[in-house]
């Protein structure tokens, strides 16, 4: 009962803030999981699995409700959650990172602008989230204890990095990041050859097609058919979610891909280590000087 009360209230409160907020306002709140629940890349028990959060995990509730599914955002990740596995309040304690995402962005003493203003922010600059209050994040910026308004902050994504609105996002920034945090859940799966199944292994196209089908991207099988899916990107532009291709010594053939996840890293089923690993592509003078290129296939 206290519960199907709460998530009543926090509809309610949800649809009253959608009919005072601008069109660019994020109303929110906060939930707390009652049992482990999956966190979803879409709306529904048919989209792939992000992460597994244990009961009593702290997420943000970023939007209204659809089917009986909330949009949250927890730990860089943003994904869907089912409302019968969510205990939610307006008010609570929740841990995030982001930037302020506008110029001349009040910091604000309470959560409404009839509170006094603590100092303005500028575009950018880093923010810690410390916890909801309906459509507010109270935060703390540069030292200074506040609240901002969910629209103003951009909130991090699981590459680290806060997209910034109003600026142009970069194209492999949203699902490519998903897809890339996705994958790292398979570290030390078995490397099988002609396998793409998180139960009997991967090989490292059947990892990389599994993952980007996943998330609803369609791909060829072997590694050197994957490089004829999505658009090419220069090794500079690499994002987190992009494909990366690799030769041998003894042939200029396509034979190896992994997905970038940043920092110069790709995660990869590798056949000399024999599971799925991590590895440093700059340290690395194998991969280094067997580069070939990459495709962008998740936008």
């Amino acid at each position: 009962m206290k519960k199907a009360l709460l998530r009543a209230l926090l509809t309610a409160a949800l649809g009253a803030c959608a009919l005072v907020c601008t069109a660019r306002a994020d109303c929110v709140g906060g939930a707390v999981t009652s049992t482990d629940v999956n966190l979803r890349s879409g709306a529904g028990t048919d989209t792939a699995i992000l992460d597994t959060l244990p009961a009593g995990s702290a997420v943000i509730v970023t939007g209204e409700a659809a089917g009986g599914w909330y949009p949250v955002h927890h730990a860089g990740l943003n994904g869907y959650m089912s409302a019968e596995y969510l205990e939610f309040s307006a008010d609570m304690d929740v841990a995030a990172s982001g930037a302020v995402s506008g110029t001349d962005v009040n910091l604000r003493s309470g959560p409404g602008t009839d509170t006094a203003i603590v100092r303005v922010t500028a575009e950018g600059e880093d923010v810690s989230v410390l916890g909801v209050s309906g459509s507010w994040y109270r935060v703390s910026v540069g030292g200074d204890a506040g609240y901002i308004r969910s629209d103003y902050v951009a909130l991090a994504s699981a590459s680290g990095e806060a997209a910034v609105e109003d600026a142009p996002a970069p194209s492999g920034s949203g699902t490519g990041a998903q897809v890339a945090a996705f994958a790292q859940q398979f570290l030390g799966t078995p490397y099988v050859w002609s396998e793409e199944s998180p139960e009997r292994g991967f090989d490292c196209s059947g990892l990389v097609s599994y993952c980007f089908q996943s998330f609803g991207y369609q791909t060829n099988r072997t590694a050197a058919a994957i490089f004829e899916n999505g658009v090419a990107v220069e090794k500079a532009d690499l994002q987190p979610g992009d494909a990366v291709f690799f030769c041998s010594d003894s042939s200029s053939a396509i034979s190896h891909v992994g997905i970038y996840i940043g920092n110069g890293k790709m995660v990869h089923a590798s056949s000399s280590a024999g599971e799925v690993i991590i590895t440093d592509m700059d340290a690395s003078g194998y991969y280094t000087r067997n580069y070939v290129g990459a495709r962008r296939i998740a936008e």
